[in-house]
């Protein structure tokens, strides 16, 4: 039945055309300089049914220098690349001169200054059928710093380095410069190449050694091997002899290949040669003498083997008649006809690139306009390829990934073309993570066995020609008899949310034992997948998942228990917490039940993660306090809950009982790139509720500003003093709200930071019974205004700089209450009060002979932290020096630290030695040493530091009789200093 479908489809190509071309390189390398001197004929036929008046080239190499495409790209992103290189370290592909119809023509450049793309307006115009010859001397060199290309001493990996002729298709001459989203495309050729290398230079190539020695023999692991160079495969007379004498210490090795797009080599004197063959594909690995362990003793060979023929499995019949693995100077991997350059001989490595000798290299897409249809392509068969072969379906781990995309907005369509793309980072995202998923999910409608004729019909229609979105789509609705096109358009050119609710079961006992069942189902997303109907591994129907609401029934001889949509997680579903059958004091909702780890938080994709956690603490009034601390969260990011209830055991609580709740971020209300939340609490004292919003303004993942901008609205009240440290609170509230900003930008290694707040609102205090006070306010409104900016960047000697300077305020007819002053020493009262260590009098870090920084405000990390008045302006500075450092471990860094704190507070904070003066100056400065500490997800900052120097010494934090303004204070910190 198969052979019969294959030829039914296989035919549909009769108006396809695609141009023949041929080239006659010679090339000579001179090893001391990196260039190479090359001259190529270039036969061109016109098959398509234009008349052409142009011509154009690509110059590939020259996108790697200053000047072109590619490196205005990278530095828009950031990316410091080929933009910086000086001569004789870029790339380059000089034209010196060329003949075009017979006329010397110098090539234009209408991309200029990028000369990725050179073209020549012909003599005479090409009818089609018509031919013309194109003679061009050139010069090329690779780039010292390797991308897709380099060098590297003697070794050589080259890549687009000739003078490529432009696809010209159905769209036109694609003369398309080249950029850093999207790579190559080429027109099918015949290709004659004649390199003269150094004697002892072993290659790596397109195509087969018709002549000359490409040094094997004597890099080959088994003596007793025998090479198989396959001279005649391409029936070339033997006696045909075209490399004439050369230098003494030089060869000339001729290739020749038939019908591919590229023509890549690889050089390097110390390769090392193995050999094997599937079918009659000849599998050749060169890799370097320190490789063995990873690549030699056949490990290479058979992973590539191995890749050979699962692919050969899924499309058809490898058309080449090898395949050249070498192990480049660049990790990663980069694919061309017939040869794969890559980093590692991992089994996935191997298994994508060769992919890419099938979708790419036979089924040739445009790679920047199509992208999807070779890079997604080979990931979905590599991952198929693991899942065969017993490892987790790619599915799994790839969609939950690709939904956060979807569900913040970053995703944008497949179909883009490369350079259209957002940035780099989304253009990966897309064509790689996304373009996988989209043909993940063309196999889950379609089926595996489908989805296999799909890509053996597609094979055997379209090798070794050109193919896009619609020869691909049409196979692919020819062999499955369905209309896919609703598939591929939100897939590729769409990027909708799906999500899918259950709302309704109907179960029926009929006459015959049986059970009839109907479900409803109801769409609630804009984008569409078939979804299935089942309980646990039981697939009882399909709904089409096209209308808005939808009934599907089903019989079963049993009575079905508790149904789901979309058990296996197959259909893109957002919101898997609606997809339960209701049940009473459950609701729709799967709860995942576990113990929290603090080092690491569980997310499941189709169930609500509750972790539950003991904890305990104590504080002089409580004592002992015990607490059960929940945390919920659906896909890492939404549902997120903090419950936390505790319960003193002094003997002197009077509240013993505490309550704090967080809640944020509900899926069935998304907010693309905004966080919100609400919190509750009536715990040790204070009682109050708090509304947050933080909207994300950045426009790019992978680089540039990340802005921010917030609103807050907070009541907070004291409602037991015996709890309060009564240095930091009075016994007040507050109501107030504001907005806020923030941005955080990275250059290099430098880290820069600023964030502006304020709030207004009314502030309430207690004096007594009732409302009334003669002696003081009861309330008034108030204003608190906040802002700090702060660097990190590499300094003199290895260093790194910090720097922060602070401004606040405080807007009132009296004086504020003490947890609403301007902190002169670190974090306010409101904003260490979540820290059960840092929130009552008498808690672990809160004790008079404790001396714990919280950063934040004014930052004198040398004095008291209740010292606070009406505003403060500050400067703080501090020098690191690492003098450690590891991957792993616990323990990850160490670093010496100096450091000075500056600031001028109003006299309320501390009273000025000057009569009249209405500010105080303060300083602080001292030693210290950093750590820097992760346990799996959890990674924090520990200081312990030396405030040597404290100019209002009576003031410090570590305060003794006697002492002055130089004595030995410490304190300790579990965060950075800012």
């Amino acid at each position: 039945m198969l052979p019969l479908v294959l030829l039914l489809v296989a035919g549909d190509t009769s108006a396809y055309w695609q141009q023949q071309v041929a080239y006659e390189i010679t090339a000579s390398l001179d090893e001391p300089s990196g260039v190479l001197t090359g001259h190529v004929r270039i036969s061109y036929v016109n098959r398509s049914p234009d008349t052409l008046r142009d011509f154009y080239v690509h110059q590939y190499l020259n996108a790697f220098r200053p000047g072109s495409r590619w490196t205005a790209a990278d530095s828009a992103e950031q990316r410091e690349r080929f933009q910086h290189l000086k001569d004789p370290d870029y790339a380059f592909e000089r034209i010196t001169s060329a003949t075009v119809m017979g006329q010397a023509l110098r090539p234009d450049y209408s991309y200029a200054p990028d000369s990725t793309i050179a073209h020549w307006t012909l003599p005479r115009s090409l009818v089609p059928g018509d031919s013309l010859a194109v003679d061009i001397d050139w010069l090329a060199r690779l780039s010292t710093l390797p991308r897709r290309q380099g060098r590297r001493g003697r070794r050589f990996d080259f890549a687009q380095w000739y003078p490529k002729v432009v696809v010209y298709d159905r769209y036109g001459w694609e003369d398309h410069p080249l950029y850093p989203g999207g790579e190559f495309y080429g027109e099918f050729a015949t290709y004659d190449v004649m390199l003269e290398l150094a004697q002892d230079q072993v290659i790596g190539a397109t195509g087969v050694p018709v002549e000359g020695d490409p040094g094997w023999e004597t890099a080959k692991v088994d003596p007793a091997l025998r090479i198989d160079y396959q001279r005649d495969w391409y029936h070339a007379p033997r006696t045909t002899h075209q490399c004439g004498e050369v230098a003494a210490g030089r060869k000339c090795v001729r290739f020749r290949a038939e019908q591919v797009h590229h023509f890549a080599f690889s050089l390097n004197p110390a390769y090392v040669y193995e050999q094997g063959r599937y079918g009659d594909a000849v599998v050749r690995v060169l890799y370097q003498p320190g490789d063995r362990a990873t690549w030699g003793q056949g490990i290479a060979v058979r992973n590539t083997v191995v890749a050979l023929a699962w692919l050969d499995s899924l499309f058809g019949k490898y058309q080449w008649p090898q395949l050249t693995n070498v192990h480049r100077i660049e990790g990663g991997g980069t694919e061309f006809p017939m040869m794969i350059m890559n980093g590692s001989a991992s089994l996935g490595l191997i298994v994508h690139e060769t992919g890419h000798q099938y979708v790419m290299g036979q089924l040739a897409n445009n790679e920047w306009r199509e992208g999807w249809l070779d890079e997604g392509f080979s990931d979905f068969q590599e991952g198929w390829l693991l899942e065969t072969h017993g490892g987790p379906p790619a599915y799994d781990g790839l969609e939950p990934d690709v939904l956060l995309l979807d569900l913040e907005r970053w995703s944008e369509p497949v179909s883009t073309v490369s350079e259209r793309f957002r940035d780099f980072l989304i253009y990966q995202e897309m064509v790689y993570a996304k373009a996988q998923l989209f043909y993940e999910q063309l196999r889950y409608v379609v089926g595996d066995e489908t989805m296999r004729r799909i890509l053996r019909a597609y094979f055997s229609r379209w090798k070794l020609k050109h193919v896009d979105e619609d020869a691909f789509r049409r196979v692919a609705e020819e062999v499955s008899k369905q209309d896919l096109k609703w598939l591929f358009g939100e897939w590729l050119h769409a990027t909708p949310l799906i999500d899918y609710r259950l709302r309704r079961v109907e179960r029926h006992r009929l006459a015959d034992g049986r059970w009839r069942t109907v479900v409803t189902v109801e769409r609630k997303g804009d984008g569409r997948m078939p979804v299935e109907i089942g309980e646990r591994d039981s697939i009882y129907a399909r709904a089409t998942g096209e209308p808005a609401t939808e009934r599907v029934e089903f019989t079963t001889a049993k009575k079905p228990g508790r149904l789901m949509l979309d058990p296996r997680g197959r259909a893109h579903d957002y919101d898997m917490l609606n997809n339960r059958e209701k049940r009473p004091f459950v609701g729709r909702a799967a709860v995942g039940w576990r113990l929290d780890d603090p080092t690491r938080e569980t997310a499941k994709r189709d169930k609500l993660v509750s972790a539950w956690l003991p904890v305990a603490w104590s504080n002089d009034l409580g004592g002992v306090t015990l607490g059960l601390r929940n945390r919920t969260n659906y896909l890492g990011r939404y549902e997120r809950g903090m419950l936390l209830a505790s319960v003193a055991t002094g003997s002197g609580a009077a509240g013993r009982l505490g309550f704090y709740g967080r809640w944020s971020n509900p899926i069935r209300h998304l907010m693309p790139r905004t966080q919100s939340s609400v919190a509750a609490w009536d715990v040790e004292g204070r009682a109050g509720v708090a509304l947050s919003v933080d909207r994300a303004l950045r426009q790019h993942l992978g680089f540039g500003p990340d802005p921010h901008v917030g609103f807050d609205a907070l009541w907070m009240a004291t409602t037991d003093l015996a709890y309060v440290d009564r240095r930091l609170w009075d016994d007040a509230g507050t109501v107030e709200a504001g907005p806020w900003a923030s941005i955080e930008m990275r250059r290099g290694a430098t880290l820069l930071r600023a964030r502006l707040g304020a709030r207004g609102g009314i502030v309430y205090a207690n004096p007594g019974p009732g409302i009334v006070s003669s002696s003081r306010y009861d309330i008034e409104g108030f204003g608190r205004f906040t802002g700090a900016a702060s660097m990190r960047t590499p300094f003199l000697f290895g260093t790194t700089l910090g720097v922060r300077v602070f401004g606040g305020a405080y807007a009132g007819a009296s004086d504020p209450v003490r947890q609403r002053r301007i902190p002169v020493a670190g974090a306010d009262p409101y904003e260490t009060f979540t820290d059960p260590f840092l929130r009552s009098r008498g808690a672990l870090f809160l004790r008079p002979d404790f001396f714990y920084h919280a950063p934040g405000n004014a930052n004198l990390r040398g004095f008291r932290s209740d010292l606070g008045g009406r505003w403060a302006l500050s400067a703080n500075i501090e020098l690191t020096r690492a003098v450690w450092r590891r991957d792993q471990g616990i323990l990850r860094e160490v670093a010496l630290e100096a450091f000075t704190d500056r600031a001028l507070v109003d006299t309320l904070a501390v009273p000025s030695n000057t009569l009249g003066q209405r500010f105080t100056l303060l300083f602080d400065a001292g030693v210290g040493l950093v750590t820097r500490h992760q346990i799996r997800d959890l990674d924090w900052t520990m200081r312990f530091e030396l405030p040597l120097i404290v100019n209002r010494y009576n003031e410090a934090a570590d305060v003794r009789v006697g002492r002055g303004q130089l004595a030995f204070r410490w304190l300790l910190s579990l965060s950075p200093s800012f």
